[in-house]
């Protein structure tokens, strides 16, 4: 064998040693990017200084971000895409007192009413008036995802007398889990604890 073919086969085998390891540490790259990330938008209406939280309510996976006040008409969160599904909207209104809410429960974003089509806008009267309502997103592996809100004081019966609460809808209407249709008490969606999505 020629001192040049000896070198070709050297290098050859050479290729074969390393491509392994090329291959480990490529799939270590990807692996410690960790899992896609959704940057959550949400746009509030007339609810400047308001907090806002994120919370996904599965059948095996609860969870809860912090909560963001509003700062120029919006409240932003960075969210691993797998907790968009299942996702619900909590917000507080800055005309509302401390927790405990007198309310008696806290007051949840309705991203669909039962009859509007995903895409529709919402008034405020016709918020109101509805009875049923969902609050369940469906999920997306999407960069970015915008969620425009209305927001608007309303004065409902409470625990002890007569209380300020929020009223909370997404205007334009969004897609929604099937079978989350909930009730409503008085337009509002409200919640004790996380929103059941399943």
């Amino acid at each position: 064998m020629s001192v040049p073919a000896r070198l070709l086969a050297l290098l050859a085998l050479v290729g074969c040693l390393l491509a392994p390891a090329a291959a480990a540490t490529s799939s270590t790259t990807a692996t410690s990017a960790g899992p896609h990330r959704t940057r959550v938008v949400v746009r509030v209406a007339n609810c400047e200084g308001c907090q806002v939280f994120l919370q996904q309510g599965l059948r095996d996976r609860w969870w809860s971000s912090r909560a963001h006040r509003v700062r120029d008409g919006r409240a932003v969160f960075d969210i691993r895409s797998g907790h968009t599904r299942g996702m619900s909207v909590g917000i507080t209104g800055t005309w509302e007192a401390s927790s405990p809410h007198p309310s008696g429960f806290q007051s949840i974003v309705t991203l669909r009413h039962r009859g509007i089509a995903a895409g529709e806008r919402v008034s405020r009267a016709v918020a109101q008036g509805k009875a049923h309502g969902s609050a369940c997103f469906p999920g997306t592996t999407a960069d970015h995802l915008v969620l425009r809100v209305e927001a608007r004081k309303v004065r409902i019966p409470g625990n002890g007398g007569p209380a300020l609460s929020t009223l909370a809808w997404a205007s334009p209407q969004t897609r929604t889990m099937a079978g989350t249709q909930q009730r409503l008490f008085h337009g509002i969606q409200g919640a004790q604890d996380v929103v059941p999505c399943f």
